[in-house]
């Protein structure tokens, strides 16, 4: 850990939780609700509880729901998506808990779109042979399952809420996480939290890149602290972008669900050509990577910042019912769906790699879990299919809340004052002092060239020399930002971002074959 502050447990007795969950969404919530309700929680969020990549979710959550649908179809499927780099066990494992856990969601509140004979409304997205994508308030999926998670985490008097909460890093002790270091805002203090056990759900990394649907709060903390604490990070370079992403210049991106080409959008690009069949028989409904690529190579081709969605062919009222959010967004920049086409590029989106865990969530590191997208758990392999990671989320929530519970029960209570120390970090030379920030480092500066870097380096397309380049660019930053003590999230999350960074650049550099969302250019070399 980074930081030397003394403390002393038996003064803060409220400081000591049996279960401390770091992130609140859907899978820190489905974790919450799975602890056993006789032991407390502490739910940390970075910002506020409707302030995460899960709320920002359209598409909706995939699951074999239909008769007419089957479990070795969507286990296929995500093997296809995945460029046959899942793990077995987990893919089977994941898919056939769903159906129980979208029941579970229900039970919790969740209210999914219906059709008009009141069986839940499924549609299919790229990836997916089948229609199997359950969705809620058209393109509002996440909000709603957010909504009647916290709703229900609310009614639990186990769970305590701290939002606007920073954790820094995690407390360890003879190779064991023993809860973690946080800045609480509404105190403006840094404090300890001592837990039996500690529930990574962190989300994404998104904002380490220039493009990217992720919210502001996603600067992988979370693959960061475990990196710190000694946990096994693993596929790092499996970075997916989404293709579809509203390009405005100037604007703030905003995803375009991959529903709308399930339900019959087409790429088309400058000149209006529709270009999808030319680079594979599945047109727009191919996997992400797939896409992704193309519409580069296509952007390419023309000359062109963007291509765009077209979805004119189908009825207005319709679109706007379907598409509510993305009719509302696009109405802000004087974009009709139902007549006019919708800009779009591809953005950084979610992370396959992350915080290594076995089939319940557990790290590698004792007393730690990881759920939701910080952590990997060989679902997705080298690329996810659409949905399937609300599926994972919830599935492993369930799994590392209730066992976690289990864990706990078997540890005493006590307080003990653990000796604190700090490591270096392995970027940081350890001749360096700590020392206070001043003037002349530009957080927001540096944070805004290392998104333009990974974004050009470790992008869609990626080669030998430009990964290399980036790792050099990436350590000379880091030789003086790491040897400060920051005193704000700023700081801290931009050595967070550093961090990942070089992971990603790493791996990115080792795998020199392409593969799913990785592809090099130079394979290998």
């Amino acid at each position: 850990m980074r930081y030397l502050i003394p403390f002393h447990p038996k003064r803060h007795p409220h400081f000591y939780t049996d279960i401390l969950i770091i992130g609140g969404g859907l899978a820190g919530l489905r974790t919450a609700l799975a602890v056993n309700p006789q032991f407390q929680v502490i739910l940390l969020c970075k910002s506020g509880l409707e302030n995460s990549n899960s709320i920002h979710a359209q598409g909706g959550i995939a699951a074999v729901w239909d008769e007419k649908d089957s479990m070795e179809s969507h286990i296929e499927d995500t093997f296809t998506a995945g460029g046959n780099l899942c793990e077995r066990n987990v893919v089977e494992h994941v898919i056939r808990k769903g159906p129980e856990e979208v029941q579970k969601l229900i039970e919790f509140g969740t209210q999914f779109d219906k059709n008009p004979d009141g069986a839940i409304h499924l549609v299919r997205e790229g990836g997916h042979r089948s229609e199997r994508v359950l969705h809620a308030r058209g393109d509002a999926t996440g909000r709603e399952l957010i909504r009647s998670l916290i709703a229900e985490v609310k009614s639990r008097p186990n769970i305590r809420i701290w939002e606007n909460t920073f954790a820094l890093d995690l407390l360890t002790h003879q190779n064991s996480c023993r809860g973690a270091i946080v800045y609480w805002k509404k105190h403006d203090e840094k404090e300890l939290i001592w837990a039996k056990q500690t529930i990574l759900a962190t989300g994404g990394l998104g904002q380490v890149y220039r493009e990217t649907t992720n919210p502001e709060v996603a600067t992988g903390d979370g693959i960061a602290m475990a990196h710190r604490a000694g946990a096994v990070i693993q596929d790092m370079e499996f970075v997916q972008f989404h293709p579809t992403v509203l390009y405005i210049a100037g604007s703030s991106r905003s995803l375009i669900t991959e529903a709308m080409r399930g339900e019959g959008a087409l790429l088309v690009d400058r000149k209006g050509y529709r270009f999808m069949p030319d680079y594979d028989e599945r047109a727009e409904l191919a996997p992400r990577d797939v896409v992704s690529r193309s519409i580069v190579r296509q952007m390419e081709k023309t000359d062109s910042p963007n291509v765009f969605l077209d979805v004119t062919d189908k009825p207005a009222d319709w679109l706007y019912a379907r598409f509510p959010g993305i009719a509302a967004t696009c109405r802000q920049f004087g974009i009709d769906i139902a007549k006019d086409r919708i800009p779009v590029r591809p953005g950084a989106h979610y992370m396959m790699g992350g915080v290594a865990v076995d089939l319940d969530g557990r790290s590698s590191l004792a007393g730690l879990w990881a759920v939701g997208e910080v952590s990997r758990t060989g679902l997705h392999g080298a690329n996810r299919l659409a949905s399937n990671s609300l599926l994972e989320a919830v599935v492993f929530g369930e799994s590392a809340g209730r066992l976690a519970s289990e864990a706990a029960r078997t540890m005493p209570e006590m307080y003990q004052a653990i000796p604190i120390e700090n490591r270096p970090l392995a970027s940081m030379d350890s001749r360096q002092a700590l020392l206070t920030a001043s003037a002349f480092i530009d957080i927001s500066d540096i944070r805004n060239a290392l998104k333009s870097l990974l974004w050009r380096k470790a992008g869609i397309v990626r080669d030998e020399e430009g990964l290399r380049s980036a790792l050099e660019d990436t350590a000379q930053w880091s030789s003086y930002v790491f040897a400060y003590q920051f005193q704000s999230s700023e700081g801290w999350e931009l050595q967070n971002m550093l961090l990942v960074s070089r992971l990603i650049l790493e791996a990115a550099l080792a795998r020199r074959e392409t593969c799913g969302v990785h592809t090099r250019t130079n394979e290998g070399h």
